[in-house]
């Protein structure tokens, strides 16, 4: 999708299909994600199988392969971090993206770019999805790498965070994702951590599909981590809307003088009841639009002299005439 104009650097999207059958779907929350592998590779398990779970939830998904090598300095693959994300929110239109909900979701040393880019970054996502994360300054010495402590980068700026780990990873330990919760916490920054009892490094979504048909990356205790982080986007961003009611919908339910009004005007065999009876009915409900959460019953309790006894019984009649 898009070449950065260095070696082996790619953001791929999983992009959804606009349809007229998801009206409510144009725009979408965007999963920006980073895979694991030291700096030194990006893994393929942490990869597009993440990125087709979020795009199945709904997300619009990108993968970044960044800058990785031997010889390649921390500075260079935040600098591919800090691109990607400006390209996704500038580019936001085309690959119909709300640009104020974009998440980094990132694993292991992908975890600590993700990580880097909301707490460094001039231009920062929403929201943070991090797992068994680098966070400590002295994990470069395992990878023969100069990097930056993250725990010491957290502001009130930082975005909030949900964080898994589990609390026997002799990879990455623990106390990577407990530093940085603390900071979280110390800044006043909404966060959600996840430490399970039992588990390998690098479990990715920790299903056997992602396992690369070894047994310890299978476990479906730690699999939930993925099903409570979009439970978790949903409670900080909110859902796709579906508050309308459609004309067929309250055709099935039986529309009628209980419905409330504003629900009879969305059909339009409805509508034209209602309009040849109250002909001004939506003039009515632009000045007062609590008025719309009113049924014609209620309505015609509190204002007969709108609506009539006789006028109410005759919408009746044609109403129930149109199931």
């Amino acid at each position: 999708m898009k070449s950065f104009e260095k070696e082996n650097v790619t953001l791929t999207g999983y992009i959804h299909d606009v349809s007229n059958e998801l009206k409510n779907a144009q725009i979408r929350p965007a999963v920006l994600i980073f895979p694991g592998g030291g700096y030194f590779m990006c893994s393929d398990r942490e990869a597009e199988p993440v990125a087709l779970a979020y795009m199945a939830e709904g997300y619009q998904a990108f993968v970044l392969r960044y800058s990785v090598g031997e010889k390649v300095p921390f500075s260079q693959s935040y600098e591919d971090a800090c691109t990607a994300l400006a390209y996704l929110k500038e580019n936001s239109d085309e690959l119909h993206v709300d640009a104020k909900k974009i998440a980094i979701a990132g694993f292991s040393a992908g975890g600590h770019l993700a990580a880097a880019l909301g707490t460094m970054g001039k231009d920062k996502p929403t929201a943070m999805i991090l797992g068994y994360p680098v966070i400590l300054s002295s994990m470069g010495d395992g990878i023969c790498k100069e990097i930056p402590g993250l725990d010491e980068k957290v502001t009130a700026e930082t975005p909030p965070a949900f964080i898994f780990s589990t609390s026997n990873d002799i990879i990455v330990p623990v106390e990577n994702s407990l530093k940085f919760a603390e900071a979280l916490n110390k800044n006043g920054v909404e966060f959600e951590l996840h430490i399970f009892r039992n588990g390998v490094h690098g479990l990715s979504l920790a299903k056997p599909l992602t396992s690369n048909g070894e047994r310890s990356m299978v476990n479906p205790v730690v699999a939930e981590w993925f099903t409570d982080s979009v439970r978790w986007l949903k409670e900080i961003w909110g859902d796709f809307y579906a508050d309308h009611t459609s004309e067929l919908e309250m055709t099935v339910n039986g529309a009628g003088i209980d419905t409330p009004v504003k629900l009879l005007l969305q059909s339009e065999g409805c509508e034209a009841i209602l309009t040849e009876h109250i002909p001004n009915i939506r003039e009515m409900l632009k000045e007062n639009p609590m008025a719309g959460e009113f049924s014609l019953r209620i309505m015609n309790h509190y204002s007969p002299e709108i609506i009539t006894g006789e006028m109410l019984e005759e919408m009746e009649r044609k109403l129930a005439a149109l199931q």
